[in-house]
């Protein structure tokens, strides 16, 4: 039988660079898509200039990609990292010329397109350095700023991939309110055909409905999964607390030893000094350890919620409230847990070059603690996103 189906668009503009992302979006994308489409009548479409423009003559190449991207999307979608982009006729490089006209659009009529623009803060290898461009990329920034737009940064393609999710079902759960009173994005009717099927909705396989998981079922994983993260949290506080005295009593021990009529012989010295590496060393397997537990749980938090959001229209909000409370706890306990690690690498890594062993057990640590502090602010800045969400869907349920 054939249905009709709201088809919500995202057209992505970037530079060369930044190839992993753009795959990742997609993957997004298809997934949401393979999840929600049939169950909610609506689909997101992705346009890509490398899948979506074909070989032509204009002014110039983005001339003809101009030409022949629908510029009806609802959703334009920037994204950059080392480079600023190849000049054209009209602007600084092709992303540039791509987002002015998706501007353009959005000041004649701000409810016809929505604009998001990520920029990759990871380092950049040097054969990829190219201070022109990274000259051109800094003014692209300031000018972004000028012009109001709120831009996000992120740090690997796994926060990219949550962060873009989260923020495309809002814009999803968002024309979901407003519907009633905004016209709907293009139907298209799905036809039955096996054939004609698979050419106009491709990758939109329902899932299984007998098992599938429904909207309490997801705040459920939600709130399962942050109760993960807040006790790895915990853990690592614990092992800290932990190191941190066994730590102090190794330093009471050298102290004890220099008192001493005889002072402390560097054999006693050493060995107290062992000691404080190979906790030190203990406590670093243990971070190693727990930072893609850390990882896995707060990305599957986030694939619940980003899941819950796109079915949130049809129910109340006491479960959604619990789940805002857990998040904004969990939050709470990040900020200060990150806290407490920056403070304690300051403090270990300032220990005196006593020893090899040391130094390495310093060193180690210190990289170790760098990759959790680093999780840790991604935990915090998905969270924040996650609230957003929650905000969005129990503002939802109190104007239904």
């Amino acid at each position: 039988m054939a249905r009709i189906e709201s088809v919500l668009t995202i057209f992505l503009a970037s530079p060369g660079d930044v190839h992993e992302e753009r795959n990742r979006l997609e993957d997004a994308i298809t997934d949401w898509n393979r999840s929600w489409a049939r169950n909610l009548g609506i689909r997101l479409e992705l346009l890509r200039w490398e899948q979506d423009a074909y070989p032509n003559i204009g002014e110039d190449a983005q001339d003809v990609i101009n030409g022949q991207i629908p510029q009806d999307y609802d959703l334009f979608i920037g994204l950059m990292w080392s480079r600023f982009g190849t000049p054209t006729i009209r602007a600084g490089s092709g992303t540039e010329e791509e987002f002015q006209r998706a501007l353009a659009r959005f000041k004649a009529s701000p409810k016809d397109v929505s604009i998001l623009f990520y920029f990759k803060d990871t380092p950049i290898p040097p054969s990829k350095l190219d201070p022109t461009q990274l000259q051109k990329l800094q003014d692209f920034k300031e000018s972004l700023k000028r012009q109001g737009v709120l831009f996000w940064d992120f740090s690997d393609s796994d926060q990219f991939e949550k962060l873009v999710s989260m923020h495309i079902t809002k814009h999803v759960q968002n024309w979901r309110q407003t519907r009633q009173s905004v016209p709907p994005p293009k139907p298209k009717v799905v036809s039955a055909n096996p054939e004609v099927a698979i050419n106009t909705l491709p990758n939109s396989s329902s899932r299984i409905e007998e098992g599938e998981d429904g909207y309490l079922d997801l705040l459920e994983i939600f709130e399962e999964r942050t109760s993960e993260v807040d006790e790895i949290a915990n853990r690592l506080n614990a092992a800290q607390n932990e190191l941190n005295a066994r730590m102090t009593q190794g330093t009471q021990e050298l102290q004890a030893l220099a008192n001493a009529p005889n002072g402390a012989s560097p054999a006693q010295a050493r060995k107290i000094i062992g000691k404080v590496a190979e906790e030190m060393q203990h406590f670093t397997n243990r971070v190693n350890a727990e930072v893609p537990l850390f990882r896995n749980a707060m990305n599957g938090s986030m694939n619940a919620l980003t899941r819950a959001a796109t079915l949130s229209a049809e129910f109340d909000s006491e479960q959604t409230l619990a789940s805002k409370i857990d998040a904004t706890s969990l939050l709470a306990a990040l900020v200060s847990a990150r806290q407490s690690m920056i403070e304690f690498k300051a403090s270990t890594t300032a220990l005196p070059r006593m020893t090899r062993e040391l130094n390495v057990a310093k060193r180690e640590q210190a990289t170790a603690l760098d990759a959790l502090i680093a999780e840790f602010e991604n935990g915090e800045q998905l969270l924040v996103e996650a609230l957003t969400v929650l905000d969005t869907l129990l503002h939802g349920a109190k104007s239904d």
